[in-house]
């Protein structure tokens, strides 16, 4: 073929690629021969700017042939150098050897069908190199036909647009983040305290997916000096594994100290640590950990703890707004986990004065108390010593010593559930909700009582409404209320006749709630401190904290339930406990 009839060809071709249409491959690339840009030896005139063109494809194109195989025939230098492959690697391999897996395989089964139809396809995709970088390619697919032989295959070119669709992405999110801290944000502050930890690990999950980072770690300073605990942990399970054992801060003191000063730590590969951060950088390599961001919690201006995000498959560069919006999530943690730490000691104060408060009730009963004992451990005397007479003289009655033995073990039980409940009411084990009868939590309670209702001249009137449904409840803590309303009751009317100390206690459904109605016959309560009388240090007693009523009230208001008090009509004061029926699925 003679030099210019060839040039005449690559310039058709060139020119009909250009539009999109098929054309002959061995015209646009002759087999056998590399193309080389500087031999224009056979080229001149006014072909010179499709040269020029070809210098240009292959200085700055990624360009293949592929067979109908799939295989790659031949490829350019570009190809090479950005996919980091060899020859030897390249040539007689499918394609696909530098798929990242990004794209689905419909995605492939569309572009071939495509350029089927239509003689080419444009469009990017997304490849991955051989040393597990990835780049991104504007891609034109043709389909080449020989018009001589028959034969055919493809021609692909392609420009890096890797730059380009990685600001693209960094863009997306960014914008995704600052649409999630706006969602987020607010929503913290309406977070209950027992769903914070909840909470947490979502945001954390949400923004490993948004970043495409691997893993995010929470870690609080332990009690003890120099400890440092995970306690919300969030990882990529796709691309990364959980860390298999936290670290302690002897393996990181360069980093824990940076923290305890508040400050962040941010690196964007291990070579970018300071010197002095060696013995951290040997703790992240063992980790696995290329890239991380490490934000400090502060609260009541200390440091508690740390916000860590981080790669374990690839460095990543943080940019400097995306480390400002962390930092402000991290705030946002810090805050809501200072007001949980709060509300839990609250809590746990609340938890300490309840106890505190039935201790002491117990302590003002300690007479009438012993004397609930005393009763059935001086039935018990009483019955062994008739044994030992019975026995002694030698006349032993079968009937009669079987009736002494059930004494004895009806007043061991006796005294064995008195002992039973006051070490539940001292206890402090935290109260386990459980089904309960309120009518028979009643008259236990009022058993608890009975020598100090007889001392007081107290007579109970109990009514307890038949077939009532069971509730849910701390059995502890209903006691505690129950025990302090008619301890109450005795107090008012200690200066009540001894014909009118009658206390009055009834069960009774209402709608879908079980009620506890405590009347006394005393002086009712002064109508100018009906509203205030469940307040904390309110109390009618020279001698009483005020705390009683108060609790009583807290309780009920955890058991979705209520407590009312209210004056009779005929005299005295009644006080009403109300518990929602829940029976448990």
């Amino acid at each position: 073929m003679r030099a210019d009839r060839q040039a005449a060809s690559i310039a058709d071709a060139c020119k009909n690629v250009h539009k999109g249409q098929a054309w002959s491959a061995e015209c646009l690339w002759p087999q056998g021969r590399r193309f080389d840009a500087d031999d224009r030896s056979d080229f001149s005139g006014p072909l010179q700017g499709v040269i020029d063109l070809n210098a240009v494809l292959h200085e700055h194109a990624i360009a293949a042939i592929i067979d109908l195989q799939g295989r790659l025939t031949d490829v350019n230098d570009k190809f090479y150098a950005i996919s980091k492959y060899s020859c030897a690697e390249l040539l007689g391999r499918n394609y696909r050897i530098t798929d990242s897996g990004h794209h689905p395989g419909v995605f492939f089964s569309q572009l071939w069908e495509t350029v089927r139809l239509c003689g080419v396809w444009r469009g990017e995709i997304k490849h991955r190199a051989r040393d597990g970088s990835f780049y991104w390619a504007a891609t034109t697919v043709l389909h080449l036909l020989d018009g001589q032989t028959g034969s055919s295959c493809f021609l692909s070119i392609g420009f890096d647009v890797t730059e380009q669709k990685c600001m693209e992405l960094r863009l997306k999110e960014k914008r995704s983040l600052q649409r999630l801290l706006a969602e987020i944000a607010p929503g913290f502050t309406r977070v209950p305290p027992r769903e914070v930890n909840a909470a947490i690990e979502d945001a954390q999950r949400r923004i490993v997916e948004i970043l495409g980072l691997d893993r995010s770690m929470l870690w609080q300073m332990g009690e003890r000096q120099g400890d440092i605990i995970a306690t919300h942990l969030w990882w990529n399970e796709e691309k990364a594994q959980p860390p298999p054992a936290f670290p302690s801060a002897e393996n990181l003191p360069w980093a824990c100290a940076r923290i305890a000063r508040g400050e962040i730590i941010c690196f964007s590969s291990l070579d970018a640590l300071p010197e002095d951060a060696g013995r951290d950088a040997e703790t992240f390599r063992t980790h696995g950990i290329k890239s991380n961001l490490t934000l400090p919690l502060i609260g009541e201006k200390e440091v508690f703890g740390a916000l860590a995000f981080t790669m374990t498959t690839a460095e990543r560069n943080w940019e400097e707004d995306e480390v400002m919006q962390l930092q402000l999530l991290a705030q946002v943690i810090s805050n809501v986990m200072g007001r949980q730490r709060a509300e839990l000691r609250e809590e746990q104060l609340r938890r300490e004065l309840t106890h505190a408060m039935r201790v002491a009730t117990l302590g003002e009963l300690a007479g009438a108390i012993a004397h609930e004992l005393n009763q059935p451990l001086a039935a018990i005397l009483s019955n062994a010593q008739a044994a030992r007479r019975f026995l002694a003289d030698g006349q032993i009655d079968q009937q009669e010593l079987q009736a002494i033995l059930d004494d004895v073990v009806r007043d061991d039980k006796r005294a064995g559930n008195v002992i039973h409940n006051l070490r539940s009411m001292v206890s402090k084990q935290p109260s386990v909700r459980s089904l309960c009868c309120l009518g028979e939590l009643a008259k236990e309670t009022l058993e608890i009582l009975h020598s100090q209702l007889i001392a007081a001249g107290i007579v109970v009137h109990l009514r307890l409404g038949r077939d009532l449904p069971m509730v849910e409840a701390a059995r502890v803590e209903l006691q505690q209320v129950l025990m302090n309303l008619f301890v109450n009751a005795v107090h008012a009317m200690e200066s009540a006749p001894p014909e009118a100390r009658i206390l009055e206690v009834e069960t009774s459904l209402g709608e879908n709630m079980v009620a506890v109605t405590v009347r006394d016959h005393g002086d009712g309560i002064p109508s100018d401190r009906l509203s205030t009388i469940f307040a904390p240090f309110f109390s009618t007693k020279a001698t009483g904290l005020g705390l009683g009523l108060s609790i009583c009230h807290r309780i009920l208001e955890n058991h979705s339930g209520r407590l009312k008090a209210s004056n009779h009509s005929d005299g005295g004061a009644v006080f009403t406990l109300l518990l929602p029926v829940r029976m448990r699925q």
